[in-house]
């Protein structure tokens, strides 16, 4: 099985790495060349944040669209802001038989997935591990946890062999029967956690440290789950609070993707987490003012990082 992961920054390489080092053929692909020269000449470093330990996996690397070509599995790791730019660039490269998979963080993306690829092709999934870039060729392995993965068209043979390199490569895998569940599952996880650890500058476990800071994470989850409830969507947690709290606990020294992306000053994702709940609430008249504020003020943080860099 061939498997190109579109999008090879912590997340994707995480599981491009522990994928090649369990036998199976990976591509990286990502535009950051550096990154991928490392990984080609250095082989890609994968430190356990528990133990300190750190292992050297080998992938193939590129940034080189052509490489992905006759792929079994994409893979796809890219900022929920650029999946549309990268589904209509690779679609053209994706075979009939591609299974086009998205672990992204938000709302939205199987949507995006879905026109481009079709449903016959389009997996929708969501992922509990966390993951930190270190530079070019590093990373760190800062947090486990199960991996529901399903078909978008409710076939879950396409998904077999797939779930099994992942369970040979070490994944908890889930292969489920439900897309929005486990969509809406994960986005309450990062409505809970990235957007306050971005503003704050603070790692996963530390939100945890200040009773106040563990308050307004309570009051952004309920928010988002009034919202879900009124769409009458099923989540995969019986407390979704305690489950919000136990990631934060279970990827404690993880730097979380927004906060990730304050650091570089880049563009975040908010508009596909606590901005999706903000818009859902729109169109269902309620009000959700501790997502609206938040995402207003990350929202602000991205255009003051923008004009910072261009200067």
């Amino acid at each position: 099985m061939k498997i190109s992961v579109i999008g090879s920054g912590a997340m994707g390489s995480l599981f491009g790495g522990r994928l090649a080092l369990a036998g199976e053929n990976v591509v990286l692909y990502d535009v950051y060349r550096e990154h991928i020269d490392a990984v080609n000449t250095q082989g890609l470093s994968i430190e356990d944040a528990e133990t300190g330990e750190i292992t050297i996996a080998h992938p193939q690397a590129s940034s080189d669209p052509e490489s992905v070509k006759n792929s079994d599995v994409f893979l796809i790791f890219v900022k929920s802001t650029n999946t549309e730019s990268v589904a209509n660039q690779f679609k053209s490269y994706a075979a009939p038989h591609t299974i086009v998979l998205t672990l992204q963080n938000g709302l939205g993306n199987d949507a995006i997935l879905l026109e481009h690829f079709g449903i016959e092709r389009t997996a929708i999934g969501v992922t509990s591990q966390g993951a930190t870039f270190l530079g070019p060729g590093k990373i760190r392995h800062a947090g486990k946890g199960p991996t529901h993965i399903t078909m978008a068209d409710g076939d879950e043979t396409k998904l077999r062999d797939l779930a099994a390199a992942l369970d040979r490569a070490g994944f908890e895998i889930h292969i489920s029967d439900t897309v929005t569940s486990l969509v809406w599952s994960k986005l309450i996880i990062n409505v809970g956690i990235n957007a306050l650890t971005a503003i704050l500058n603070v790692k996963n476990g530390q939100l945890l440290e200040y009773e106040d800071i563990k308050q307004v994470m309570a009051d952004l989850v309920k928010e988002a789950l009034l919202v879900a409830k009124k769409k009458g969507i099923q989540l995969i947690y019986d407390d979704p609070l305690a489950q919000v709290y136990e990631v934060a606990r279970s990827t404690a020294s993880n730097s979380s993707s927004m906060l990730q992306d304050f650091q570089k000053s880049r563009p975040t994702e908010i508009d596909f987490i606590n901005g999706a709940i903000v818009n859902e609430a729109h169109k269902l008249g309620i009000e959700v003012p501790v997502n609206e504020t938040l995402t207003r003020i990350v929202r602000t943080l991205d255009m003051l990082h923008a004009k910072k860099g261009s200067t």
